[in-house]
């Protein structure tokens, strides 16, 4: 791929330039890779010089190109090229740099590609115009945490590229008319063919913060009509983080709604089977009941059973819903309520950084809540009972059915001339 092809996380990811091979998303931690050969060019075999002279635009194409390949940003990560600086001081073969399928698309003169960076300051050319290397006057930076924050700083997201027929060039075309751009990341998603596919976005890293901060301020930017959405990178991930969060707590009020679903559907069964049985023994005993109030908003009825439990408390159910500012604790035993209480300091649990006030129910409003409980629980009964009698019918038809014929093989015999398939 070529320079910004891809997708790259900003924070902590950077171009690249690997060997040949397929990729999703998922692993493309270096987002601009381009795609070379490892084997040099035989100088015997590389380009003669061509007599056609280029043009400024192109030599600038190169130049931009080359100092990219040895920019702060590719030799981060880029494995290949860091390999090569390290056999001869910094220098590369300029029959290695052919190798480089974007840089040779534009050129494979190499005297043409030693014109264009000969006014590079990033730049250095060998005496026997072979090698090139970036200029020890620029050494890399540190690559530690200082540094990844001061790149996420000066990157922008943006949003509204079409999604076919969008290349890097293009957007390299697009923003020159705006602040000096680092690099491009065009972000990518590998699809059901495993392709990848522009997602229409594209991470922008300016050269300094002020440039990011002028284009940030531009108040209308458009590619070609489309209006285009930008925001700062950091600002982006958070609001991601904050989607996932958000779907994260929906999956879990889902799950705790089920939840509250079959506890009631076990206590229900628990008390027919007792009544059915003629049980003596009291499903809602006296002093079971613990009311609870001034519950925050994010509270789940996990987070009561939870600091109930750490006293002792032996829970049965929670009669809660979340968003409610208060609640029922309903435990097993009697007076169980009191017990628990009294090892509260001044009747309160802390959930959630807040302070819950709690009481014993007694009499009248213990009895009126009893009374909605199995008021709830015949309720449901009802429920479950008109489900199964729908469900029995259905078997029923289907066993009438099969009972038509002794095998699947044989076909029924018809009663009559009247008689319906």
């Amino acid at each position: 791929m070529e320079n910004g092809q891809g997708e790259a996380i900003p924070q902590t990811e950077t171009q690249t330039e690997i060997k040949t091979k397929v990729v999703d998303e998922t692993k493309i931690n270096d987002a601009n890779v381009e795609v070379k050969d490892e084997k040099p060019v035989s100088e015997e075999l590389s380009p003669k010089v061509k007599s056609e002279e280029p043009s400024s635009e192109l030599l600038e194409r190169i130049k931009n190109q080359v100092e990219f390949y040895f920019g702060d940003v590719n030799m981060q990560r880029d494995k290949f090229l860091i390999e090569q600086t390290k056999l001869d001081e910094g220098w590369v073969p300029m029959t290695i740099m052919l190798n480089f399928k974007l840089l040779a698309s534009m050129s494979q003169d190499i005297n043409v590609i030693l014109e264009a960076i000969k006014s590079s300051e990033l730049m250095e050319i060998s005496e026997d115009r072979k090698k090139i290397r970036r200029s020890p006057k620029h050494p890399l930076p540190i690559y530690n945490e200082e540094y990844r924050k001061a790149q996420e700083a000066k990157t922008v997201y943006v949003k509204g590229f079409p999604l076919q027929d969008t290349t890097i060039e293009k957007l390299k075309t697009f923003f020159s008319a705006y602040e000096p751009v680092d690099n491009i990341v065009m972000r990518k998603y590998m699809d059901k063919e495993k392709k990848l596919q522009f997602k229409g976005s594209i991470f922008v890293q300016f050269k300094t913060l002020e440039d990011a901060k002028a284009f940030m301020v531009r108040e209308s930017v458009k590619y070609g009509d489309t209006e285009l959405i930008k925001m700062w990178s950091s600002d982006y991930y958070q609001s991601k983080t904050q989607e996932r969060e958000g779907r994260r707590q929906k999956r879990s009020e889902v799950k705790a709604k089920k939840s509250e679903s079959v506890d009631m559907e076990f206590e229900t069964t628990e008390y027919n089977d007792k009544e059915k049985e003629g049980d003596k023994v009291n499903l809602f005993p006296k002093g079971c009941v613990i009311y609870f109030t001034n519950v925050p908003d994010e509270c789940i009825r996990e987070d009561i059973k939870e600091c109930l439990g750490e006293l002792g408390a032996n829970v049965a159910f929670v009669d809660f819903n979340k968003g409610d500012a208060a609640g029922y604790a309903r435990l097993q035993g009697e007076n169980d309520a009191k017990t628990v209480i009294d090892k509260m300091h001044e009747s309160k649990i802390s959930i959630r950084g807040k302070d819950v006030t709690c009481s014993v129910l007694e009499s009248e409003e213990e009895e009126k809540y009893f009374m909605k409980v199995r008021q709830q629980m015949a309720n449901s009964r009802q429920r479950n009972f008109k489900g199964k009698r729908g469900k029995k019918g259905r078997n029923t038809r289907v066993a009438s059915k099969r009972r038509m014929s002794e095998s699947s093989d044989v076909v029924p015999a018809k009663r009559g001339n009247n008689s319906v398939e």
